[in-house]
C-alpha cells in the first residue's frame, strides 16, 4: 500500500510519522518551501526562539496525541514549560488605558508555554526526522483524481503522483477556496460542510524595545463575548524566557484584525501598530523601538487565515470519500475540542488508523 499526504503541516507530518512506524509507504506533497504549516519559528530575532505561529500549549483542548503526550503534561525534560499566568493586565478602550489586574483571577485553565523552545522544535524532534526524506516541497497540488482504484494527485507543474489512498491535510481555508480540484467532485454535503467553517484572518508581530513600558498583557478593545473570534492582544513575549530582552508580542484575528490586515504591505501594517502603541503609551514605543518582525497569516499563500472556529461538524469534515480520500487537520478532529497543534496531530492518528485497517 502507498499513501499520498497533501500538506506538511502538523497533521501531515504526524501522519507521515505514524505511517513510518507502521512501515507503510508514503509520500508528502507540500506546496511551500518548508514544513510546519502554521507552526513556524525564527531563531535570529531575540536570544530565545520566536513562535510566528502556534505558541501556547492549550490545556483546555482535550486532544492528547501520543507523540506530544509528555509536552502536554508539562513533563518532557527536553521541552521545559512554564504556566502562562500574567499578573499585570490592562485594557485600551475608548482612548483610555485601564489596569484590570483582577482578570488574572478568572477561573480559566492555565495554558503552558515553552521556556526555551517552540512547537516547531517539538514537531521537528518528535515527528519529523524520518519524514522529510519523503517530502516533496514546492509542489502545490491542484487536482486529485480518485475516479479509479489508484488516486492520482497532480501538482501545478503537471507532475503526477499516484497511490492507493490520499490524505488531505491542507488548511480548510484552502479547501474553501477550492484550490484543489477533485475528480469526481466531492459530495455536495461534504462541500457544504467545508463552507460552513469559519477561518478568520489573523497575524502576529514581535517588537523589541530598549526598555519595558508595557504590562504582561494588554487587550485592545476590551474583553467581550466572542473575543476568541475577534481577539486583539499585546503580550510580554519574553516573560518566562531566559532573556533580558524586551520583546512585545502581538496577536489579532477576526474582525479585530481587519484594521491591520487592510494595509497593503507589512511595513504599512507595522507603522499602524507603532502608531497605536504610541497613542496608548504616550510616544514611548517610537522612542524605545529597536526592531520588529511581522507574520500576516491572512496573506500567506497556502494558509490564508488563522485557525478554524468549530462552526462546522468535525465528524463530517473528517469523513472519508469513496474509501480513498481521507482528511485531517486542526478543523477535522472529531475527538472533542480541536484547533491547535495537538488537535491537528490527533486528527492524523484517527485518519491513519482508518486508512491502514
Amino acid at each position: 500500500m502507498k499513501i499520498l499526504i497533501i500538506g506538511a503541516g502538523t497533521a501531515g507530518i504526524t501522519a507521515g510519522h505514524l505511517l513510518e512506524q507502521h512501515e507503510v509507504d508514503f509520500e508528502i506533497l507540500e506546496a511551500s518551501s518548508t514544513h510546519g504549516g502554521r507552526v513556524r519559528k525564527v531563531d535570529n530575532f531575540a536570544d530565545f526562539p520566536i513562535d510566528l505561529g502556534a505558541e501556547w500549549i492549550h490545556k483546555w483542548i482535550r486532544a492528547k496525541p501520543a507523540v506530544f503526550k509528555q509536552i502536554l503534561k508539562g513533563a518532557d525534560p527536553n521541552f521545559p514549560t512554564f504556566p502562562d499566568k500574567p499578573t499585570t493586565i490592562s485594557i485600551w478602550k475608548n482612548g483610555k488605558l485601564r489596569a484590570r489586574n483582577w482578570y488574572r483571577h478568572f477561573p480559566v485553565p492555565t495554558d503552558l508555554k515553552f521556556t526555551d523552545s517552540t512547537w516547531f522544535d517539538a514537531l521537528n524532534r518528535l515527528a519529523t526526522p524520518a519524514v522529510l526524506a519523503k517530502t516533496r516541497f514546492d509542489s502545490p497540488v491542484v487536482n486529485i483524481d480518485y475516479s479509479n482504484d489508484r488516486v492520482v494527485a497532480t501538482t501545478d507543474s503537471g507532475t503526477s503522483h499516484d497511490a492507493d489512498r490520499v490524505l488531505v491535510t491542507v488548511p480548510i481555508a484552502m479547501l474553501q477556496r477550492e484550490t484543489i480540484r477533485f475528480e469526481p467532485p466531492l459530495p455536495e454535503d461534504k462541500r457544504s460542510e467545508i463552507q460552513k467553517e469559519e477561518v478568520p484572518g489573523g497575524l502576529k508581530a514581535f517588537i523589541e524595545f530598549s526598555t519595558r513600558f508595557y504590562p504582561d498583557v494588554l487587550h485592545v478593545g476590551g474583553l467581550r463575548r466572542g473575543s476568541a473570534l475577534n481577539e486583539c492582544v499585546y503580550y510580554d513575549a519574553a516573560r518566562g524566557k531566559h532573556s533580558d530582552r524586551h520583546i512585545l508580542g502581538f496577536f489579532t484575528q477576526g474582525s479585530a484584525a481587519e484594521r491591520y490586515t487592510s494595509h497593503g504591505t507589512d511595513e504599512q501594517l507595522f507603522a499602524h501598530i507603532l502608531r497605536e502603541l504610541d497613542e496608548i503609551f504616550d510616544g514611548q514605543a517610537s522612542e524605545q523601538y529597536v526592531q520588529h518582525i511581522v507574520q500576516d497569516w491572512t496573506r500567506e499563500p497556502y494558509i490564508q487565515g488563522s485557525y478554524s472556529q468549530r462552526k462546522a461538524n468535525a465528524e463530517k469534515l473528517a469523513e472519508s470519500v469513496a474509501g480513498r480520500v481521507f482528511f485531517a487537520g486542526e478543523a477535522m478532529n472529531p475527538n472533542g475540542k480541536t484547533i491547535a497543534v495537538h488537535g491537528a496531530s490527533e486528527s492524523a492518528y484517527t485518519a491513519v488508523a482508518a486508512m491502514i485497517t
